[in-house]
């Protein structure tokens, strides 16, 4: 699928602007053209907190960049639910109260969020779900990156690591961390993992030592439970696995916090954290999302959505079961990079930075600044 990317630049001034808890991008309910007053459709981006990152600095800039180019009668707003069900239920009435056409959501949590659901087709509006979507409810179509294959290439990659010795000898005992308990996307990306560790751990070449949900998937949680478990095991753990950037920097602050050295992988949806880790060699992988063609992709099936079309075919090609109705769904690839031994982390890095996902200079600050690779990029 090729779609293009936006430029960083054109981020940095939407990301300010997006700042408060909820605010308009464009003018809120008209504007103006040659011919005078003329009504604008109100499309509604709604976030679930600032935690990703991703949905606050790329993603909703991305989505308005893109729908607005397709239409540009159409006016994005964006709301933050601040990690609340309750908030984006009130977000989504006061969505449809000011004549929403659509609603994109990601969902603040996806086990509580059947309410929303309900409400906006009691009011016949379409939702579109977005990357963590909303369940058991109807739902015009719903657009993701592949979770279970998420899962796939992170557990693939583990376990070409354990059959390779690079993490001692069997049984390689493991502590795992999961995404928020109940969220489609952690049980179809645990899915995907088991598919491919099942076979290792009932063998014994891996021990599960440790394992538990993160809530919200915060890096807090993680940080508590990667505690919990080296003291459980007396810091007797060969790898983490996490689930996402935000869990396994959670798990680095732990490690770096008890002055232990054990290896971290598991990165995926990748924020700056993630790929500043790799630099630093403290995570060993990541999978790479494009999130500008996430947007793009969401913003084509929303237009279809308020044109009363059918979901683009050549986007939604597949249908999930959300607990309540199959929801077509697009489901997009992902990339997974890992370190080589011997070879420049930058390498892995640059992928990211093709795909538009940050920039070197981004990637350059915090823990990774003074790394090799980074005084090579940016000096």
């Amino acid at each position: 699928m090729q779609l293009s990317t936006s430029g960083s630049k054109s981020r940095v001034g939407v990301v300010a602007a997006l700042a408060g808890l909820t605010l308009l991008v464009s003018g809120c309910g008209g504007g103006s053209s040659a011919g005078g007053s003329t009504a604008k459709k109100l499309v509604y981006f709604m976030a679930p907190n600032t935690t990703p990152t991703r949905y606050i600095q790329q993603d909703g800039p991305d989505f308005k960049k893109a729908l607005e180019a397709l239409d540009p009668t159409i006016d994005v707003k964006f709301v933050n639910a601040a990690g609340s069900s309750d908030t984006q239920l009130a977000q989504a009435n006061s969505a449809i109260a000011a004549g929403a056409k659509a609603l994109v959501v990601v969902a603040a949590d996806p086990n509580t969020s059947a309410g929303l659901l309900q409400a906006a087709q009691q009011a016949n509006i379409p939702v579109i779900g977005y990357e963590n979507p909303p369940i058991k409810g109807a739902m015009y179509a719903q657009v993701v990156f592949d979770p279970k294959s998420v899962g796939e290439q992170q557990a693939t990659y583990f376990a070409a690591q354990v059959a390779s010795g690079a993490l001692g000898s069997t049984p390689v005992k493991v502590a795992r961390l999961f995404g928020n308990k109940g969220d489609v996307y952690t049980t179809d990306m645990l899915a995907g993992q088991n598919q491919i560790l099942d076979p290792l751990i009932q063998a014994g070449t891996i021990k599960v030592v440790c394992q538990d949900y993160v809530k919200d998937w915060a890096p807090t949680a993680a940080q508590t439970a990667t505690e919990q478990c080296l003291t459980k095991t007396q810091n007797k753990v060969d790898a983490f696995l996490g689930f996402y950037d935000g869990i396994t920097a959670g798990t680095i602050a732990a490690l770096k916090g008890k002055n232990v050295t054990i290896p971290v992988y598991g990165g995926q949806n990748p924020e700056l954290t993630g790929l500043q880790y790799m630099l630093t060699g403290d995570q060993q992988d990541d999978v790479l999302k494009a999130f500008s063609v996430e947007a793009e992709a969401a913003a084509k099936i929303t237009l279809a959505a308020i044109q009363k079309q059918q979901p683009p075919a050549d986007l939604v090609k597949a249908t999930v079961n959300n607990g309540a109705v199959d929801v077509p769904t697009a489901k997009l690839p992902s990339t997974l990079i890992h370190l080589d031994k011997g070879v420049d982390p930058g390498t892995a890095v640059q992928k990211a930075v093709d795909l538009g996902i940050f920039t070197w200079k981004q990637i350059c600050t915090g823990p990774a600044a003074a790394t090799a690779t980074c005084k090579a990029k940016v000096g």
